[in-house]
């Protein structure tokens, strides 16, 4: 029968011709059937391919239902949509391939003779239904061995407990959930009556992505000490050091133990009696929460910062350093970084003056009701700088803001000219004033004073350094920031740290000159000498000042002018574009550095208060708001006009403590001689005075 088959179907497929129709010859009617004839052959009647068959299976000529293609189980019957194999459970005749269920179980059709449900497995080479029936394991329609590749051929024979695993496909392959098995070692999990189990974190075994048993991975618990691991997040102490969970340290120079940063941050870790919290970060380093900061500031940029800088805005805050912005070649700098000092070494200094950007910053956490919070900060901190500060009169207190607008409000005090002057120290913003205020306010909160609207936009004026504001302001900014103002002790150690008091009188030991040597600098191209730092910038006579360098620089044909940004603008209106944002004057850096870096603007740009406050006698008339009830009231004489007018009434304050002033400013006032700076009010306010903080090293 085969010879006829393979000389006969094969001979016509090979010239491209369709097999002829088997006839029943073997038990049948003698009809044609076959898969190309409208009756499918029955059992034992001949045939070519299994698809003549109403069994399904041809095997020698003939079909034969004991080979009838089948699944060892209802899952692979569902998934396959074939009947069940004998030998296993059913509910029905239905539901077998052999067409009988008895007992529950598929029985085997009459003419099978060995295998499932009779005494005997069969032999190599006899007819099989699966491979249960043979002793062998394996049943492609005879018995035969198993072949090399009978762990992928998707059912179980070859001696596997489930399709193409467990038995002897393991231990490459165990089988999973649901598969059949004999021992637990069969699974990739454990093996209850006969079933694999899925895989759990608690079988005893490592599975799944498992880097130990029962723990690491995505699903499983953390692994304890001495277990293996592929990453932190495998272990409970969140630290995997050569493949093996081990105790985190501070100084093990890795970032683990659930850490932010290397060695630095994160909340901590426990496993048993064993605890790890890793100490605060330095500023710059990474952080997820304010926590893990030093400074308890964790920067939108996920970065350690000093409070001021804890801010999405961008302006004032990382725009220090070379350039404009938008400027090509721009290099700028976090205007929050301090530097160590380099004999005062418990001591950082800012780097950079404080930027109206970051005096936002305060005023928008804290504002408008500074006073409530210095008193607050003071209670806590008695022995602070700003403490000593309020507790040298008590005049100091009542003269913070406490709301946004009238006498002493936020307004007024970084808006117009309150100190004790004539009221044209360059801070009040009216038309034709020619004020340097570089705090932007919003034109609403403007017109309680009827002034007007700013000319510059808020991002402009955000760069600059900070000027007009108060000592006291300064003190309660730098103390909320971290630090305290810096006192000239901290100026003189960066300025000459092993000269003598002498050696500082007369200039910066980096600077000889006012102006720089060459051509280059900021400025139109092919300029005669040039300045090197923001001094003396301003138009000729200005302020009754002869130090601009006439012959050699005239920026938009003003004499004198070698610094604006930006060009023209009314100075009429806002002459604080010759005021520069901190850093952009490269030159104007320190000889002395920390870190490796240069302190930037110590020569000039802003003259700078320091944090050196005394007792004092002085006194301050408040012209912001009519006088309080009750208060001694006050007038202030105008000098600026002829004859000097009188304004006021206004509230009187006594007993005003001062401070120290050092440095020199844009318009050209010099107070970096003597040993000691010169001594100023603590309500002072000036367009040309700023400041910057002293800070705890890290």
């Amino acid at each position: 029968m085969a010879t006829r088959w393979l000389g006969g179907v094969l001979w016509f497929a090979l010239f491209g011709l369709a097999a002829p129709a088997c006839t029943g010859t073997i038990g049948g009617d003698n009809s044609p059937c076959g898969a190309s004839t409208s009756r499918k052959c029955d059992d034992q009647e001949g045939c070519s391919v299994d698809a003549d068959c109403s069994v399904g299976s041809c095997i020698t000529g003939a079909c034969n239902a004991i080979a009838t293609e089948c699944a060892s189980d209802g899952k692979a019957a569902s998934a396959n949509s074939l009947k069940l194999c004998d030998g296993n459970p059913c509910g029905g005749d239905a539901q077998c391939a052999s067409g009988t269920c008895k007992d529950g179980t598929c029985a085997p059709v009459a003419s099978k003779t060995c295998g499932v449900g009779l005494p005997n497995a069969c032999a190599n080479g006899e007819i099989c239904q699966s491979a249960a029936d043979c002793s062998s394991d394996y049943c492609d329609k005879t018995c035969a061995a198993p072949p090399s590749d009978v762990h992928q051929n998707g059912k179980r024979d070859g001696g596997e407990t489930g399709v193409d695993c467990g038995g002897t496909a393991k231990p490459d392959k165990l089988c999973g959930g649901g598969e059949k098995c004999v021992v637990n070692e069969d699974c990739q999990g454990i093996c209850k009556a006969g079933v694999c189990d899925p895989p759990s974190s608690t079988d005893g075994k490592k599975n799944q992505d498992e880097t130990d048993v029962d723990c690491g991975g995505s699903t499983a618990p953390k692994c304890l000490l001495g277990k293996a691991c592929a990453k932190n997040e495998d272990c409970q102490l969140l630290a995997c050091t050569a493949s093996v969970c081990v105790k985190p340290s501070e100084t093990d120079k890795v970032q683990n133990g659930g850490e932010s940063d290397v060695d630095c941050g994160g909340s901590g870790v426990t496993e048993g009696d064993f605890s790890y919290t890793a100490p605060r970060c330095k500023d710059a380093s990474k952080c997820a929460v304010d926590g893990d900061c030093m400074t308890g500031a964790c920067a939108p940029n996920g970065t350690c910062s000093i409070k001021s800088c804890d801010t999405a805005e961008v302006s004032g805050i990382t725009s220090c350093g070379a350039k404009e912005t938008g400027e090509a070649g721009a290099v700028h700098d976090s205007c929050c970084k301090s530097l160590p000092l380099p004999t005062r070494t418990t001591r950082r200094l800012d780097k950079y003056e404080i930027t109206s950007g970051r005096f936002r910053t305060f005023l928008t956490k804290v504002g408008p009701n500074v006073r409530d919070w210095v008193s607050s900060f003071v209670a806590a901190n008695p022995t602070s700088q700003l403490a000593t500060l309020v507790g040298l009169s008590p005049n100091v207190l009542p003269i913070y803001p406490s709301q946004q607008t009238g006498p002493h409000g936020l307004t007024a005090h970084m808006g117009l000219d309150i100190d004790n002057y004539d009221g044209v120290r360059g801070c009040y913003n009216g038309l034709g004033n020619y004020s340097a205020n570089t705090y932007w306010q919003d034109a609403a909160v403007l017109t309680e004073f009827g002034l007007p609207a700013r000319s510059l936009a808020r991002e402009v004026s955000d760069e600059k350094s900070l000027n007009c504001a108060m000592p006291i302001m300064f003190a309660a900014f730098c103390a909320w920031d971290g630090g305290e103002v810096a006192t000239i002790a901290d100026y003189w150690d960066v300025w000459a740290p092993a000269a003598t008091v002498a050696d500082r009188v007369n200039s910066f030991p980096w600077a000889a000159s006012n102006l720089c040597p060459g051509p280059g600098g900021i400025g139109p191209q092919n300029a005669k000498p040039c300045p090197n730092y923001n001094w003396c910038n301003g138009t000729y006579l200005n302020g009754g000042f002869k130090c601009q360098n006439t012959d050699g620089y005239a920026l938009g044909g003003q004499s004198g002018v070698f610094y604006e940004f930006p060009l023209g603008t009314d100075k009429s209106k806002d002459n604080e574009v010759l005021i520069g944002a901190p850093g952009r004057f490269v030159n104007d850096a320190s000889s002395v550095k920390g870190n490796g870096e240069s302190w930037m603007d110590l020569y000039a740009n802003m003259a700078e208060y320091t944090g050196d406050f005394k007792a004092g006698a002085g006194d301050f008339c408040d012209l912001s708001g009519e006088p309080l009830a009750g208060a001694t009231t006050c007038t202030r004489s105008d000098p600026g006009t002829t004859p000097p007018s009188t304004k006021g009434p206004g509230t009187k304050y006594t007993s005003i403590p001062t401070t120290r002033l050092i440095g020199q400013t844009w318009e050209g006032h010099q107070y970096y001689n003597g040993q000691g700076g010169e001594t100023i009010s603590v309500m002072f306010q000036y367009g040309k005075f700023g400041s910057r903080c002293v800070r705890p090293v890290q």
